[in-house]
């Protein structure tokens, strides 16, 4: 299987993102993913890449690649799941994502084995209606490239948990199913509750703000 792991690093606002790219790689290397061959793509959202990012991100390798911030995360990820090839599986990382534990990418894969095409996120909500929490989140690239809007800036939000263009709603109604992936086990929509920072596969700026333990 060929897995790529997509972190998103928006060019603006240096102060908080390239600290949020620094935590990704060093948290990366603290906790491996384990031992599912995959490539690290860093999307340079806003602009070319520059000489720097690699150094930013170093000793991960990355690959680097750019979109011009048209949607910001979810724009990127699209143009992701475009423009990387042969690739089975990919995990979309938000700017603040980060590890606490090794492992995370075989657990990620693990029940993508099981359960086969579908969404899948570190978080399951259903408020305001149900959606796996877009921060990261992982599918077949085909699967995203199905879903039937370009996200521009104006309707991320939708696509994250709207009640009519929601993807995990768009997925379901496609056929396949949405879950939410912890440490403990894999759960359908009629099982998502909530989730402790030492359950989640990954942290994002949600876990660190409610600061749970």
């Amino acid at each position: 299987m060929n897995v790529a792991v997509v972190y998103v690093h928006p060019r603006m606002s240096v102060k908080t993102y390239i600290p949020a790219a620094k935590r990704f790689a060093q948290s990366y290397l603290m906790n491996p993913p384990g031992a599912t061959p995959h490539e690290v793509y860093v999307m340079i959202n806003g602009d070319m890449p520059r000489a720097h990012d690699l150094k930013t991100f170093s000793p991960l390798p990355v690959r680097l690649m750019t979109h011009d911030n048209y949607g910001k995360d979810i724009g990127a990820f699209q143009r992701a799941a475009r423009d990387i090839r042969n690739c089975d599986l990919m995990v979309f990382c938000g700017a603040h994502v980060h590890f606490r534990q090794g492992g995370w990418l075989d657990v990620m894969v693990n029940a993508f084995e099981r359960n086969g095409p579908g969404i899948f996120g570190a978080y399951g909500f259903h408020q305001p209606h149900l959606h796996i929490r877009t921060t990261c989140f992982w599918m077949p690239p085909e699967l995203l490239l199905g879903y039937p809007i370009l996200v521009g800036n104006e309707n991320r939000y939708e696509f994250e948990h709207g009640p009519t263009h929601g993807i995990s709603k768009w997925v379901i109604d496609s056929g396949f199913n949405a879950w939410m992936v912890t440490w403990t086990g894999t759960f359908p929509p009629k099982d998502w509750r909530h989730v402790e920072n030492h359950e989640a596969v990954v942290l994002d700026q949600h876990s660190d703000r409610i600061g749970y333990k």
